[in-house]
């Protein structure tokens, strides 16, 4: 079954630090949220926009961290971009 995209999102309400404690394995959307968060929120000096290219996250990944409800709603936009996008 295709994915689609959820009718409401809302981020975990502990997304920042659920994301600072996690030890996430390899090649995860969980740890492409890390990255995404240290870039932008944990001292990191990046602007969203740009984090989020850096990030180069997948297709699978994006619907993954939606699905989880890890992804920040500050990115939900270019996630479900990504999430929606042509195998």
């Amino acid at each position: 079954m295709p994915w689609s995209k959820p009718d409401e999102y809302h981020e975990r309400p502990d997304l920042g630090p659920y994301l600072k404690m996690i030890g996430p394995k390899m090649n995860t959307s969980e740890m492409d949220m890390v990255i995404y968060w240290q870039w932008v929120h944990a001292g990191g000096n990046r602007t969203r926009e740009d984090a989020w290219e850096a990030l180069r996250m997948t297709r699978l990944h994006a619907q993954d961290a939606i699905d989880k409800h890890i992804m920040p709603e500050e990115i939900y936009g270019l996630g479900v971009a990504r999430a929606t996008q042509p195998a």
